[in-house]
């Protein structure tokens, strides 16, 4: 995949992608950690690596369910499930934090995960869109929407000083991807603990859910019965997840 142009990134997980560091948000909702194998006799004292950038503390819950339609035709399921708000933490991956100029103390964010299942050729590609709604504050700031990076293939914040409100993903050889809602100056001097009832006002759309093959060949799918979750109002074809 080309260098990304334009607002928002197309994050594309390659057939043997493991998920990165700090994206493990969906492996933790489905599968325990495994404990890490004992040192060799003979190994010498464990390496010493810097910590992550953040060690987001997930508190995930299921906020959309139901099964993937290519018409009348169900090809698999899809759940979404929120984290708990992050508080002074930049995204866990470098992308961000080389490309956006945001700091790390100011920042809040929501991890948003989708894990899939598909009985089709391709991969699920989707949007995610974060709009203000009748409750959001009037100085609530800029908001941002980012999935995590295919590896070496993304920049963030081309467009700046705005943060992109739509992001983009295709999951191509894995069932997983995180995307992330943020709020960019929720902690400051009258804010300290940050804005975390903000998040909550916000408005996120999942839409134009689809099958993508590797020639770029796309079908549109459609999410339901939902067993969890509700569509949007102003658009049936989409629906909607609360982050609060």
């Amino acid at each position: 995949m080309g260098r990304r142009a334009g607002t928002a990134a197309v994050v594309v997980l390659g057939a043997v992608l493991v998920t990165a560091s700090g994206c493990g948000f969906l492996t933790d909702l489905a599968d325990p950690a495994d404990p890490p194998p004992p040192p060799a006799a003979d190994a010498g004292p464990p390496a010493v690596t810097s910590p992550p950038a953040a060690a987001p503390a997930f508190e995930p819950g299921v906020v959309a369910q139901g099964a993937l339609f290519a018409g009348d035709r169900s090809v698999g399921t899809l759940r979404v499930a929120t984290g708990g708000v992050q508080t002074g933490l930049v995204l866990p991956f470098p992308e961000f934090d080389e490309d956006c100029p945001i700091a790390g103390p100011s920042m809040q964010y929501v991890a948003v995960g989708f894990t899939f299942t598909l009985q089709a050729e391709g991969g699920l590609a989707g949007h995610l869109t974060m709009t203000p709604g009748p409750a959001t504050p009037a100085d609530a700031g800029d908001v941002g929407v980012f999935f995590e990076p295919s590896p070496g293939n993304d920049e963030y914040c081309t467009d700046g000083p705005s943060l992109p409100d739509t992001d983009s993903f295709w999951a191509r050889g894995t069932h997983r991807v995180t995307g992330y809602v943020v709020l960019a100056d929720a902690v400051g001097p009258a804010t300290p603990q940050g804005r975390t009832e903000v998040f909550a006002t916000l408005q996120a759309q999942v839409s134009e859910l689809r099958l993508r093959d590797d020639d770029g060949a796309e079908t549109p799918l459609t999410l339901g019965p939902l067993s969890v979750g509700a569509a949007c109002p102003e658009d049936p074809g989409a629906f909607c997840v609360p982050l609060g």
